[in-house]
Parts: structure tokens; sequence; C-alpha cells
């Protein structure tokens, strides 16, 4: 592993065999009371149906980190989500990029590894402030596709912010980006694959915070429907709508609170949402058809959930 990522191998407490999993899918880990944080699934070598994930400690995070690193032992029964993916992968028809940073890797040592065995043209972009620093480094020193990953160590120079790699610099027909990691870079690799001629929509990318802070628009009250049962909640201005459904009985799957993870999207059967997320496109935000419930709001006086 890195100098402060742990490598945690989940298995069925049943003794039954965990179900497959998707490129860039995550799973939400339940660490204590109200703590719930989404892992990356990673296809490394594993016992046969099982998830391995990785954490990285985060010692100015939310504490969800070191509750894993000082709590969870060998042995420890622990509840997840089902793998849920809003990082999803396309296949490709041309050539993909992908770059990461730090533990961003995580979700692409997936895909790296799917491209690999399904003989697709990729390169593999990884960088860290240090070579001891890249979680999951003697993996990826050993993985097939090693030939495709070029591992960049900032402490000798070699940052993103100084140089990009010349495969992101050659849009390619049908193929695409994937960038995974911190907030600044995840928007200079955008801004850097649209400058050299990639399309919006062959761009795609997963943060670990949001990108901006959250608007602070109109918080009038509204009400919320539970299509499935036809239930009408009221969503007063200091709450949201994920807090009113779970406060009435109905899973939300929230994970961040913050809009950026993508776990409680939720389609929206009528009224119009005040998106505040930064998990859709500004052109899912435009069809008003999916709604983060953890942070948006609405814009009618009802908000119809298919819930």
């Amino acid at each position: 592993m890195s100098d402060r990522a742990v490598l945690l191998e989940l298995l069925a407490a049943d003794d039954a065999l965990l179900g497959p999993f998707t490129p860039g899918a995550h799973v939400d880990l339940h660490i204590g009371p109200g703590v719930v944080r989404q892992y990356s699934l990673v296809d490394v070598e594993r016992s046969a149906g099982s998830y391995v994930i990785c954490v990285q400690r985060e010692p100015a995070g939310r504490g969800g980190s070191i509750a894993v690193h000082d709590s969870i032992r060998e042995g420890d029964t622990v509840q997840i989500s089902l793998p849920r993916d809003t990082f999803g992968m396309v296949e490709p028809a041309g050539r993909v990029v992908l770059l990461a940073a730090g533990v961003g890797v995580t979700p692409l040592v997936s895909m790296a590894a799917h491209l690999h065995r399904s003989g697709a043209d990729f390169e593999f972009h990884a960088y860290a402030r240090s070579a001891p620093a890249l979680p999951l480094r003697r993996h990826l020193e050993s993985a097939p596709y090693r030939d495709q990953l070029v591992v960049h160590d900032s402490s000798l120079g070699d940052s993103f912010r100084s140089f990009a790699p010349t495969g992101l610099t050659q849009p390619e027909e049908g193929g695409a980006v994937y960038a995974c990691g911190p907030e600044g870079f995840v928007t200079l690799a955008r801004d850097r694959a649209l400058e050299a001629g990639w399309r919006p929509e062959q761009f795609r990318s997963e943060r670990f915070t949001p990108a901006s802070p959250t608007p602070s628009g109109d918080s009038s009250p509204f009400t919320a429907i539970a299509a499935s049962t036809g239930e009408r909640m009221a969503v007063t201005p200091d709450e949201s709508i994920a807090d009113v459904l779970e406060r009435h009985g109905y899973d939300t799957y929230r994970s961040c609170g913050q809009g950026y993870c993508g776990s409680c999207v939720t389609r929206v059967i009528s009224g119009v949402p005040d998106h505040r997320d930064d998990t859709q496109s500004a052109e899912e935000h435009s069809t008003n058809s999916h709604i983060n419930v953890c942070c948006s709001r609405s814009l009618t006086p009802v908000l119809e959930l298919d819930i």
C-alpha cells in the first residue's frame, strides 16, 4: 500500500459470494452510527466473491477514514450497500486516458483492469506527492497493464500542474478521458481536455469534495411526495429532502451529504428541481429528470419523487 492507506477485503458474513461489480463502482461502508462513507471497489487479487476497498487516512477529513484505520480489525462485521456506479465506464471505440491523483487511483484501477482484459487502447497516469505515497503502488507496478501505466512523482517535479501527458492533448473520436482526485486536479484535467478538443461528454470525473459551495438560493418550503405511497411531506427551509424522507422511513442511500457522490440521486416524477449538486452535468440538470435529495431543493411547490 502507500504510507497512509490500507486495503480491506470484505466477505459476506454468511459465506455467500458477493456479486460482480462494474468498473468505477463503489459501496457505502457503514463505519458507525450515522457515519457512512463511499469507497470505490478495487479490482485486485482477492478471494472469490469478495470485495476490496482502499481507505486512505485523512487527518483533516470528516473522521470516517480515521475510524476505519483505528477501529476496524480483521474478523469484524461491517455493513455495506450493494455496489452502485455513478462513475460508469462507457465501452470505448477509441483510446482512453485515465488520470488519477492520490487515492483517486482506486476506481481507475478497476477501469484499467477492464480495459486491459478487453484489449482496449488506453494509458493510465497516476500522480502522487511521492512514489511511496501512491496508494496501490505495489499492485500497479506488477499489474498486467503496467506497460500502459505512468507513475508521476510530484516531489521530482513531475506534477500534473507542470506537465500534461501527451495523450490528453490528442483527442480521439470514440475515446474518453476519466479523471479522479481532488477538486483542483479534476478541474484542471477537465480544462485541459476541453482546450485540447475533447468534447464535454468525452470527459468523466469523480471528485472527493464538492466543486464549489452549495448555492444559497431560495430555500422556501415545499412538499415532497413519495410516489410509492402517495405520502406528502413538508420540507422546511432548514432541512434537506433526504432528512425528511429518512425521518418518514424512506431510504435515500446518501453518503457524502454534499451533492458530489451521486449515491442519493432519485428520479423526479413531477415538479422542477432546484439543482445544487456536482454529480449531474448541465445537460442532465436541464432534463430535470433526477435530483440529489441530499442537497437540492424544489422550484415548484410540490415535487413528486420515485421513492
